[in-house]
């Protein structure tokens, strides 16, 4: 068995080199395509993103190879989280998300897709928002108003299905 120095053979492909340099690229982007935007880049965009919301509690950190910044009002808060390019997702203190999954953002795209989703963040934790049925599993979706256009917030798959069998 090769040692942790050993690179990766994948497809004929030597991959890697020594196990301490190689990452795990979500969604088989590799770290030298120029529109990759990392981690900590957009660790950077929230930070500078959540200058404007003076009135929220704000944190943000790099979580499990994401970024993520949490708004926070009172009890209510919500997360956006990203790994930097590939998906942008907003969780809430109820349990409802919303997500995005684009592998072919550009480093322009994923900074306003960032934005957007610390738009609906802010929105939800500054209280607009509005419930709303969440289809036929049940449950209660939550309609946040975004700069005049509305969002769906959905509650998780496990919510909608307690709220089906009335748990």
């Amino acid at each position: 068995m090769p040692g942790p120095e050993a690179g990766v053979t994948l497809g004929g492909r030597e991959m890697g080199g020594p196990m301490s340099e190689r990452r795990f690229e979500w969604g088989g982007l590799s770290a030298d395509r120029a529109d990759y935007v990392t981690a900590a880049e957009a660790l950077a965009m929230l930070e500078v993103l959540a200058i404007a919301h003076t009135d929220l509690d704000v944190a943000t950190e790099l979580r499990d190879g994401a970024a993520r910044a949490r708004f926070a009002r009172g009890g209510r808060w919500a997360v956006v989280s990203t790994p930097g390019s590939r998906w942008f997702s907003v969780e809430t203190d109820t349990g409802h998300h919303t997500q995005l999954v684009d592998t072919t953002s550009s480093k322009d795209e994923s900074a306003r897709l960032l934005a957007v989703y610390v738009d609906i963040a802010e929105a939800y934790v500054r209280g607009d928002a509005a419930p709303a049925r969440a289809g036929v599993l049940g449950g209660t979706a939550l309609t946040v108003d975004v700069n005049g256009r509305p969002v769906v917030l959905t509650p998780s798959f496990g919510r909608r299905v307690k709220a089906l069998f009335g748990r």
